[in-house]
């Protein structure tokens, strides 16, 4: 853990020394999420260093109570599908979805993540793995996925940091394929062990049930048992009626 931890801040040195223009840019603070997302950033803040986002979203335990594989289990046989991981942060699922899907595109807002994504592939990742790994840079409402590209969209951490919520989930469903699949993992509202983020701005299930349902999905499927800190909800695209 101790080598994995240090490997981590040796590979954020690294990235800050080659992106120190993107620290500059008060358009490059990330939101307090685990994963950037679409929120926008307050300008009158200085950004944060790569180092401190990296210590803050991506604690040791967070493997513990995320259960990534778990995660990745419930999204289906992902062989021969392409998953697009909106503000993949650190590429914590993007790294692990490499290993299931056909394609990963980690979509980001800070390119300092997208440098350091690139870097962390290269050490984590077996070549065969790292083909299949691919960053893009986004824009706070535009996830730059062109429509179809993606089967099935994964938002983690994130959901409950994007400005315009159902707006921005109607630009999901514009992009995805018929049939295609959303998938939003995100904090329960209830008291839970841990102080981020805190739990006035985590959203109730339901709400994230109905403002899908705004946004045009169906087959909304939520679990709230399979993880003790968050909850898991599908949504699918219905498919166009000629």
């Amino acid at each position: 853990m101790y080598f994995r931890i240090s490997l981590l801040a040796l590979l954020a040195s690294l990235v800050l020394s080659c992106s120190n223009h993107a620290s500059e840019d008060p358009t490059a603070i990330m939101p307090a999420n685990g994963n950037s997302g679409t929120a926008k950033p307050d300008s009158s803040k200085t950004a944060p260093s790569l180092d401190s986002l990296l210590t803050k979203y991506d604690p040791p335990d967070r493997v513990l109570w995320q259960k990534p594989e778990l995660v990745i289990q419930k999204m289906g046989d992902l062989e021969n599908k392409v998953v697009a991981d909106i503000g993949a942060g650190s590429g914590f699922f993007s790294r692990r979805l490499a290993q299931h899907a056909k394609k990963v595109i980690a979509v980001e807002v800070d390119p300092r993540f997208i440098h350091f994504m690139d870097s962390i592939k290269l050490v984590e990742l077996a070549p065969e793995y790292q083909k299949r790994f691919e960053t893009r840079l986004a824009t706070y409402d535009n996830s730059k996925l062109k429509p179809g590209e993606a089967d099935i969209i994964l938002v983690v951490n994130t959901y409950i940091y994007f400005q315009n919520r159902v707006q921005y989930l109607r630009h999901l469903l514009e992009v995805l394929p018929d049939d295609g699949q959303l998938v939003i993992v995100d904090f329960k509202k209830k008291r839970l062990p841990i102080s981020y983020p805190p739990q006035d701005i985590r959203l109730e299930l339901w709400r994230v049930e109905k403002e899908l349902q705004q946004a045009g999905f169906n087959n909304i499927v939520s679990d709230d048992c399979s993880l003790d800190y968050q909850y898991i909800v599908t949504a699918r695209k219905g498919r166009q009626v000629q």
